[in-house]
């Protein structure tokens, strides 16, 4: 038992075990990526939450066995900074945020940096939370919901109407209740990147193109015939995502 002990508290055993905790910012920088270009649906919301909060207590657990450890001191400092960035892609989504944010607190807290860089690097976190949140929160009373996308994903309908072949989507984004003038917005997606995770699916909605937008009432007739062919209202309809870079009007289809 001594000699298992032993190996265990070995700093060079601390050491390597140390470079796992590099794989915490990867994580991290993966879920911010997926919420800055993708749609979120979970397949199964209570299995989902429980794997994503074990994984943050898995990864808490090992930089809090090597928190001495060069790499896992770097970790602890990259840490809050892709919290923040969860936090900002993925507002009011506090699960997600909640869970790399204790963590990220905890682990610079309890880490083996020292006094003065703990004090200094404090600062700055908490005038980044602070502000930041402060920041986005006038942009989002005045501009509403902000997104790296074309779209407002919270008006996103999930009644998608494939192309045959599947690799397009037709989704509606629609206004909310209660708008006078309420619409109906018709966009065109690949479906080529999208991303299957284990109780999650990502669907890609970066460089979605336009196809139209009608009245809620009078809902435009958009319809897939065919392969690739669209047809809005009786009318073929011509697309392509490679001009999406230069200028994604509807007049381009």
């Amino acid at each position: 038992m001594e000699k298992v002990i032993s190996f265990l508290t070995n700093k060079w055993f601390k050491f390597g075990v140390s470079f796992l905790s590099l794989g915490y910012p990867l994580f991290l920088g993966y879920v911010a990526w997926l919420f800055m270009g993708y749609y979120l649906e979970p397949t199964h919301q209570g299995a989902l939450v429980t794997l994503y909060i074990f994984i943050n207590l898995i990864f808490f657990g090992l930089m809090l066995f090597t928190g001495k450890q060069i790499i896992t001191r770097i970790v602890a400092m990259i840490s809050p900074f892709l919290a923040f960035a969860i936090l900002l892609f993925g507002f009011e989504n506090w699960i997600v945020a909640i869970p790399p944010i204790v963590v990220s607190i905890l682990i610079f807290l309890l880490c083996g940096m020292s006094e003065t860089t703990k004090i200094i690097l404090g600062t700055i976190y908490l005038i980044m939370y602070v502000v930041g949140v402060l920041v986005y929160l006038t942009f989002q009373m005045l501009f509403g919901n902000i997104t790296l996308m074309d779209v407002d994903l919270s008006r996103r309908s999930t009644s998608y109407r494939y192309s045959p072949d599947e690799k397009y989507r037709i989704v509606l984004y629609v206004d909310p209740e209660g708008d006078a003038s309420r619409s109906v917005s018709f966009y065109l997606e690949k479906t080529d990147k999208d991303i299957s995770l284990p109780f999650l699916e990502c669907r890609n909605a970066m460089n979605s193109l336009h196809i139209i937008t009608s009245d809620y009432n009078k809902p435009a007739d958009v319809e897939w015939k065919y392969n690739h062919t669209l047809f809005v209202d009786g009318r073929k309809r011509e697309f392509n995502f490679n001009a999406v870079a230069d200028d994604t009007s509807a007049d381009n289809y």
